[in-house]
């Protein structure tokens, strides 16, 4: 960290709130890579590469807000993280889970991003935009899914759904 604190230094509220998302999007990955785990022990491979692309994604988001962090002369925290859950009930019950992890995930962002307005750190606010959208990809992302899995009730359909997703996997990784 510079001695020297420039107009776009991160304020201490802030600072602490992008190290908690830091923390959230780690927790995101390896919760996506425990679904992937769950997934592949179900033998659903279409599914477990699409998880493990999902959790490579969240590592790459938690890392962007790593290196905002330091570039904006604040300091990153490596955070702990909790273990996520191993075991799920359903196949559609690992993809309502993600769903709702989508959603804490962009309560939290908007939470910062309002934050970052009160405090009128348009840096911040500006670099979080790329976020704001993202979250809305991802929570239709997963929402379409969860509509598919209710429309298809057999296995036959459920194994082309996972047909699906390993081609997303992937062209995402």
């Amino acid at each position: 960290m510079s001695d020297h604190k420039s107009a776009t230094s991160l304020k201490n509220e802030i600072e602490k709130k992008l190290n908690e998302q830091i923390e959230r999007e780690a927790y995101a990955a390896f919760f996506y890579y425990s679904v992937a785990s769950w997934m592949d022990e179900q033998g659903y491979t279409g599914a477990t590469n699409f998880f493990f692309g999902q959790g490579d994604e969240e590592w790459e988001h938690m890392k962007k807000i790593f290196h905002f962090v330091n570039r904006a002369d604040g300091r990153v925290v490596v955070p702990s993280i909790k273990q996520p859950p191993k075991e799920f009930q359903s196949f559609r019950e690992a993809f309502k889970q993600s769903l709702e992890n989508e959603k804490s995930v962009t309560k939290s962002i908007h939470e910062i991003v309002d934050l970052c307005l009160s405090e009128k750190d348009y840096t911040t606010f500006n670099f979080l935009q790329w976020y704001v959208d993202e979250q809305l990809e991802e929570e239709d992302l997963f929402s379409t899914l969860l509509d598919k899995i209710d429309i298809l009730e057999d296995s036959k359909g459920f194994y082309l759904l996972d047909q699906e997703l390993e081609h997303r996997g992937k062209a995402e990784v």
